[in-house]
């Protein structure tokens, strides 16, 4: 009898326990309209009493539904405080499609947090858990987010095929918008891959449905067509793009980083200025911020205004430094910084040669002063505070040398239009760049005397590093020299006047060569040049000369 009792009462308990709350048909039909209609579908879910829901199976599908409409109106979730009862009962319960859906949003939460490698894991768990699921939408924007992350990661054959995927989903499902978007993207991603011939294909491909993209499509477009024409087109397939733009797209709508790029590569600096001016700073993220500091550093240094530029360029220096320092918390591949399309093309233009040998020299120069200041903290031990102060610019400008030793390095290997001799007489200023910073970060007294040696050695033969001078800007600037050979200056006196333009004074030039004739040299070469002593400054007229040349 007592054991009769005990099963009836046990089913009795079972039969509540399966029951469902008078939410659950209400719960269930949300199903049928949260892609098309999910600010409905979350008006309902936030006039549910969540409390009343009778079982988990109830919770965790309210859960994944509210997670779901939260994030189609864009109301992007940094916690899982909503979504953790569908996490808990769909680990090991639930549809193909639950899971698919749970592990995706999770991951979602995960990308709203920056926690990129823990997103992909999500991502990755989705696509094999929900592998026979037929929600098509929810496999495509896996895969869609997943190229978000590969892009940041640099790997853009994952890019490519996350990419290729989403666009069949999208394509099967009928969403041609999101099929649209895939494909620009895939424009995208083989242009950074440099696959030029399926780049030409893709870009041929987005050009058929040109005419039905919307604006924020059209925006995507222009920004990455404009941004291969500026790799590998003509100036005037630039500027017919750049018109085309202008006439489809509104004021609003159009990347003015990308246009001011564009106006950059045709050497329109100032209205470079006026597309920067016209972009909301406000919309920065680190990358965009990046593109903005470089490209006002190129036009106002085109433009003569060297101290803005400068400024523009050590702001550009600080983002990137800060922005690689935060992705290398991530646990994932990312690099230094997020390379995106346009600051990749933007890279490749500063490496144009001339600024390559300018900065080489300005770096050796910058080297020389620091070894000065580390021999002076080394004499007077007494200054705590100035050597402390000394020692902190000494490392920023360790740090701001090494990055662009690291620069001039690729540039040198890659650039094929240096001479010879010019790509000789870096690499060896290089090498001892090299040396100085292997002694820094061993802390080799070896090392670095070897370093302090090859330097001295430098100084000491002063004639052929004047000399040198003088050969690599006949390689950057030959008409410049030229001018100065038909003025019958001698490579002697020529490589003297190119002191001045890496950034040395009269008086610093007289104390590096340590000949009192130098107010002699000076006179002799103003005759030549017929320029009257009182006329103007020898080193600002032959910088003048310089860039009337460029």
């Amino acid at each position: 009898m007592k054991q009769t009792i005990l099963l009836i009462l046990l089913l009795i308990l079972c039969g509540a326990c399966t029951r469902h709350s008078q939410y659950w048909d209400t719960i269930s039909a949300i199903n049928s309209y949260i892609e098309e209609r999910p600010d409905s579908a979350l008006w309902v879910l936030e006039n549910i009493d969540s409390k009343q829901l009778s079982n988990k199976e109830e919770k965790a599908q309210y859960a994944l539904l509210y997670s779901m409409a939260l994030d189609k109106n864009f109301i992007d979730k940094t916690d899982f405080s909503i979504l953790q009862p569908a996490i808990d009962y769909y680990q090991h319960k639930g549809s193909a499609t639950d899971k698919l859906r749970t592990n995706y949003y999770q991951g979602r939460i995960y990308q709203n947090q920056g926690s990129h490698a823990l997103a992909m894991k999500c991502f990755v768990n989705a696509l094999h858990k929900g592998e026979a699921s037929d929600d098509l939408l929810t496999k495509a924007r896996t895969n869609f987010a997943q190229s978000n992350i590969y892009y940041a990661m640099n790997e853009f054959d994952n890019f490519i095929e996350a990419n290729k995927n989403a666009a069949a989903l999208y394509k099967e499902a009928g969403r041609l918008n999101n099929y649209q978007n895939a494909q620009i993207r895939l424009f995208s991603g083989y242009f950074l891959k440099r696959d030029s011939a399926n780049t030409v294909l893709q870009l041929e491909k987005c050009k058929k449905f040109l005419h039905s993209l919307n604006l924020n499509q059209l925006h995507d477009f222009y920004s990455v067509y404009l941004t291969y024409l500026i790799a590998y087109g003509s100036k005037q397939e630039i500027r017919d793009v750049i018109n085309e733009t202008l006439e489809n797209l509104p004021h609003e709508n159009i990347n003015w980083l990308t246009m001011a790029n564009a106006y950059n590569n045709l050497n329109e600096y100032e209205t470079a200025l006026y597309a920067l001016d016209q972009y909301d700073t406000k919309k920065f993220d680190a990358d965009s911020k990046m593109k903005y500091q470089i490209l006002l550093s190129q036009a106002y240094e085109h433009l003569g205004m060297y101290e803005e530029s400068l400024k523009a360029y050590k702001a550009f220096s600080f983002t990137k430094d800060s922005t690689a320092y935060a992705f290398s918390r991530q646990g994932t591949k990312f690099v230094t910084e997020r390379h995106q399309l346009e600051l990749q093309a933007l890279n490749e233009k500063a490496s144009k040669h001339h600024i390559l040998l300018i900065s080489a020299f300005s770096i050796l120069s910058l080297l020389f002063i620091l070894i000065w200041i580390r021999s002076r903290l080394k004499i007077n031990q007494m200054e705590r505070t100035l050597i402390e102060q000394e020692m902190e610019k000494y490392k920023a400008q360790y740090f701001q040398m090494e990055e662009e030793r690291d620069h001039l390095s690729a540039i040198v290997a890659q650039n094929l239009t240096l001479t010879p001799e010019v790509k000789i007489a870096i690499s060896k200023r290089l090498d001892i760049l090299n040396t100085f910073f292997t002694a820094y970060i061993t802390n080799n007294i070896d090392i670095d005397r070897k370093a302090s040696k090859e330097i001295e050695n430098v100084l000491a033969n002063k004639d052929a590093f004047i000399i040198s001078t003088k050969l690599a800007y006949a390689g950057s600037h030959p008409q410049f020299v030229k001018y100065l050979e038909e003025k019958g200056l001698t490579d002697w006196e020529i490589g003297y006047c190119c002191l001045y333009i890496i950034g040395l004074k009269g008086k610093e030039i007289g104390s590096f060569i340590k000949m009192q004739s130098h107010y002699n040299i000076s006179s002799e070469i103003r005759v030549k040049l017929g320029i009257n002593e009182h006329d103007t400054n020898l080193g600002l007229y032959i910088k003048k000369l310089l860039k009337d040349f460029e």
